[in-house]
């Protein structure tokens, strides 16, 4: 009887602690932060270019099937890097409600194309669609980096390989949307005219296809999501009815990304961008999830200016992902908890056997309770 009594003490004491840290459900994780604090650690994700990522987990967080975001920086594939303050606030947002985030450099126009073409490369077709297309490279090399952690790393960051979502501001959407729907070359090139289509298969057959050559081979690049902030595609026909849910955040009056279909800048000169204005509703014409935040009046991401914007932005995308998170598989990495177990109980601090299987109580010698649900 004390030993009940006790158990129903030390899991009123501890529950709380212990179900904001050590639940991976959706019941109580991922619309509001519940952690104080994250680690961040840099790794490079592409040997070949020698290209750096930083990867945020929540601090003293123990789930180890937890959602994954990858985000990647704007600045005209001209300039910024991963610790652009837009990137360190949704990296930070996000991993503090439980994901683990990543923000990814890439490589830009000057990398590509030199540093004196690269201010002005999206005059010209050949070098837009080589500063992009390495750009796309460099995004699905990353995405591959984490599967390939997992499959032969042991998952070090503890995420869910079947649960990865990906996105970035400007130039970020823009290389994120075009990781999440073109999958063939062939996708990329048919809806051009022929002309386009030589130059792009040319840079493409350079680059080793779609899925490019920035490391990581062998491993999908497939997303379960994207989340575009003032991002577009190159042509709205990439979308179809086989696509993966999509979250957009755009201002109307965007005169860099076009809100709608135009060219970059809003010139019919430079090649076509179609914006979340235009990509919303063919998303919804073939059936497949998606939603959009306009930002009335606004230009090109108004949130990096604006905190209030800012929150709305993660607000809107954290409820959009959120609803198409899979929760139904719940498991602790025991390796990582080195405590002494005294015994299982119900909720009603009852003791069950060792083998015993739905939600259970494990109180431990230290006085911590851990809340588990055991799947049969």
């Amino acid at each position: 009887m004390k030993r009940c009594i006790f158990g129903i003490i030390t899991l009123l004491i501890n529950i709380s602690f212990a179900f904001g840290q050590n639940n991976c459900d959706c019941s109580n994780r991922y619309q509001s932060e519940i952690f104080s604090n994250v680690n961040v650690q840099t790794v490079t994700y592409s040997d070949p270019h020698n290209l750096q990522m930083d990867i945020y987990t929540p601090q003293g967080d123990n789930c180890s099937n937890r959602p994954l975001i990858i985000f990647a920086h704007g600045g005209t594939f001209i300039f910024g890097t991963k610790s652009n303050s837009s990137m360190v606030t949704l990296c930070e947002t996000f991993a503090k409600r439980g994901y683990v985030t990543a923000s990814i450099n890439y490589k830009l126009a000057g990398d590509i194309v030199g540093f004196l073409q690269s201010f002005t490369y999206y005059t010209d077709t050949e070098s837009a669609y080589e500063v992009v297309l390495n750009a796309v490279s460099d995004g699905k090399a990353a995405v591959r980096y984490f599967r390939k952690d997992v499959a032969e790393n042991g998952n070090t960051f503890g995420i869910d390989q079947n649960q990865i979502w990906a996105g970035g501001n400007s130039a970020g959407g823009v290389l994120f949307l075009h990781v999440g729907h073109v999958q063939t070359s062939e996708e990329f090139t048919d809806p051009l005219d022929p002309m386009r289509a030589d130059i792009a298969n040319d840079i493409l057959n350079s680059v080793g296809g779609i899925e490019g050559n920035s490391g990581n081979e062998g491993y999908s690049s497939s997303l379960s999501g994207v989340i575009s902030l003032g991002g577009a595609l190159h042509r709205s026909e990439y979308v179809d009815n086989l696509d993966i849910p999509s979250v957009f955040c755009h201002g109307d009056s965007d005169g860099v990304v076009p809100y709608d279909c135009n060219g970059f800048q809003n010139n019919s000169n430079y090649d076509q961008l179609c914006g979340g204005g235009a990509l919303s509703p063919v998303f919804e014409s073939y059936g497949i999830d998606t939603d959009l935040l306009t930002f009335a009046g606004d230009g090109h991401c108004p949130w990096d200016a604006s905190s209030s914007k800012m929150n709305q932005v993660i607000s809107f995308v954290s409820d959009f992902v959120f609803d198409h998170l899979d929760c139904n598989t719940v498991f602790i990495d025991e390796n990582k908890i080195a405590k002494e177990l005294l015994y299982k109980s119900d909720v009603l601090g009852r003791s069950l056997q060792s083998n015993a299987k739905g939600l259970i109580f494990e109180v431990y010698k230290d006085g911590t309770t851990q809340k588990k649900m055991i799947l049969k």
